[in-house]
């Protein structure tokens, strides 16, 4: 397994200003980590400081930790247009950190379709932006993809389809191993729906409830999700990570959100992940 590091997991510690990217790559390269993802929000802050994006590249390459995807959000709701054009900004963006992977949104996290006519129309423009990008992507000889993410676009099934439409060989899916939660699926529908296009995979665990007070997040099935220390929570860490240990070429990257101190939270659950995929594997 190639097993990395989402920047996503030292957010606290970055926004405290406690930690840069530079610092992360540090620990990353002193961990059991083998790689690193930058996650961007919307990417402005690096498509504004070049000089950012070239260090990190150049620190990267010095402490020897490829980083492998770059993550930003996105709305494609009106297809073609401003929107676009920013994405494939950041795709330039991405070939500068020297990722060979881009994943954009493709509508706000939040946002879900009021009835079955909205998401038709709204899926077909989602459809040519998506084309729009990744014939940008493949110009710069990069892969692009959708997470399994939010309210909208999320569950095996809208993910699969849209692949199929975009009908681009360098159109995949960075697969979420436990994002389908939030759409009430469970993890392994999502993951065997979508191992066979995924480019990249995101390991997270969650405390699944059906009742919680303040702080959990309430799915369309009506539990509530925690993020935790992988192998703390309630997700079949085992069974999918068996899964995943079919196709070993594909980049792996922890995305911890959970509540504990994120240092030693990523620490035990890069630990964790490791065991579990050893365990698996005998």
């Amino acid at each position: 397994m190639k097993l990395g590091v989402s920047s996503y997991c030292f957010r606290q510690l970055m926004s405290s200003g406690e930690m840069d990217l530079i610092g992360v790559l540090d620990w990353v390269a002193a961990s059991q980590a083998g790689h690193i993802e930058i996650a961007a929000t919307d990417g402005a802050y690096y498509l504004e400081n070049e000089r950012v994006v070239r260090d990190t590249a150049k620190h990267a390459e010095e402490v020897g930790v490829p980083i492998v995807n770059y993550l930003v959000s996105g709305d494609l709701r009106e297809g073609e247009g401003k929107e676009v054009d920013r994405l494939r900004r950041q795709l330039d963006v991405a070939q500068r950190f020297g990722a060979g992977i881009f994943r954009h949104d493709v509508a706000p996290w939040a946002w879900r379709e009021r009835d079955p006519g909205e998401f038709e129309s709204t899926f077909q423009k989602v459809v040519e932006g998506c084309r729009a990008v990744a014939d940008h992507a493949a110009e710069l000889g990069m892969v692009s993809t959708i997470e399994n993410h939010g309210f909208f676009m999320n569950g095996s099934d809208r993910l699969a389809r849209l692949v199929h439409a975009v009908d681009r060989p360098n159109f995949r899916v960075t697969l979420d191993l436990g994002n389908g939660l939030c759409v009430g699926e469970v993890p392994g529908k999502t993951a065997a729906g979508l191992i066979d296009v995924a480019a990249s995979i995101g390991v997270k665990d969650f405390h699944i409830r059906r009742s919680a007070g303040e702080g959990w997040l309430k799915t369309l099935a009506g539990d509530y999700l925690l993020g935790t220390v992988s192998g703390h929570g309630d997700v079949d860490l085992p069974g999918l990570l068996a899964l995943v240990a079919t196709k070993p070429d594909v980049p792996v990257s922890l995305e911890f959100e959970g509540m504990e101190a994120p240092l030693p939270a990523i620490e035990q659950s890069l630990a964790n992940i490791l065991r579990l995929t050893t365990e698996g594997v005998a």
